[in-house]
């Protein structure tokens, strides 16, 4: 794999990393069920478990 691949690789992915911190700091910010809340602190353990 060249640099420039790369480099577009390493940016989609931190993209994406971002869009999802958002969302999920969106949920974060609504009156939600407990359950929901719950869910999304799942999901931001597994990403962060993802990113190491």
């Amino acid at each position: 794999m060249n640099d420039s691949k790369a480099s577009a690789d390493a940016d989609a992915e931190k993209a994406i990393d971002e869009r999802i911190a958002s969302l999920l700091e969106d949920i974060r910010k609504e009156a939600v069920p407990q359950r929901l809340l719950e869910l999304a602190r799942k999901l931001q353990r597994a990403l962060d478990e993802r990113n190491r």
